[in-house]
């Protein structure tokens, strides 16, 4: 794993130091993970291991062991993230095949620790089997979503919302769409999700702005609950709660919701604009 010199320019002497002190440690960290053949042997590298250790049994379960050489790694981009918890230390690395991983780390008892959940977009169940499944049953998903119809989507009553799950090294490449899920955008979910997709059009992320440069364009990070009922119309899906405008894990939205004013001033304008453009005899 190859690190550059370090670029601290524009960062506070405080954050300077604390960036250029964890970097290495962070490095360390994840080559050591990422060489760890076995869940109980990732473990030690991770936040919160003793509590993530059920959800990672049941994550590998699922889902295989990422193999990557860490020499085959080299860190592309790295800064401090300012937390409502504190400082965590946000890398992006790029691989030699062609893969692109981004990481945070949390310092726990003077280690810095990987978040492993944001790593690898933990989902309780694959995404594509959740859609595909059977029965009634509500889990919590790490998804990009966009919004269906373009910009137009965020006016009106409703947001039309479709989501995809994300690949680990391919931040480009997402799964296909889901089924559409209608969100209402005054409740404080379309509140919330309406301000996420405004602060992207605006080229801006919550917490993980440098992690997100790499998605497709338009989507967003989210962490949602869904829940999947079958009765005799098929199978529906409904957004149980919008947990957070990133895949971090820590219990913060990551954006400020906005406002049922903000909202009536975007549809007070889209009316404008539509006005403005509507052809005349």
């Amino acid at each position: 794993m190859r690190t550059p010199l370090l670029n601290l320019s524009g960062l506070d002497n405080e954050s300077a130091a604390i960036l250029e002190e964890a970097m290495p440690l962070c490095g360390s960290a994840f080559a050591g993970f990422l060489m760890s053949g076995t869940p109980e042997a990732r473990n030690q590298y991770i936040s919160k291991p003793i509590s993530l250790a059920g959800k990672m049994a049941r994550f590998y379960g699922m889902n295989p062991l990422l193999q990557v050489n860490p020499k085959d790694m080299t860190t592309a981009e790295r800064r401090l993230l300012k937390l409502p918890g504190g400082s965590a230390v946000a890398a992006v690395w790029n691989v030699a095949d062609g893969q692109k991983f981004d990481a945070v780390f949390f310092k726990e008892e003077g280690e810095w620790r990987l978040d492993w959940e944001q790593f690898v977009r933990y989902c309780d169940v694959p995404w594509p089997l959740f859609l595909a499944g059977s029965g009634n049953e509500t889990a919590e998903f790490r998804l990009l979503a966009r919004l269906k119809q373009g910009e137009e989507a965020a006016f009106g009553s409703h947001l039309n919302v479709v989501f995809y799950s994300a690949r680990i090294g391919h931040p480009a490449d997402p799964s296909s769409p889901s089924p559409e899920f209608l969100v209402r955008r005054d409740s404080p979910e379309g509140r919330l999700l309406a301000a996420a997709f405004r602060a992207r059009k605006a080229g801006k992320s919550p917490y993980d702005g440098a992690l997100a440069n790499g998605d497709p364009e338009e989507m967003i990070r989210v962490r949602v609950h869904v829940r999947r009922t079958v009765n005799e119309k098929g199978r529906e899906f409904f957004i149980e709660s919008v947990d957070a405008c990133h895949w971090l894990s820590i219990n913060e939205p990551g954006i400020v919701p906005l406002s049922i004013e903000q909202l009536e001033e975007e549809d007070s304008a889209s009316r404008d604009k539509d006005h403005l453009i509507k052809p005349t005899d």
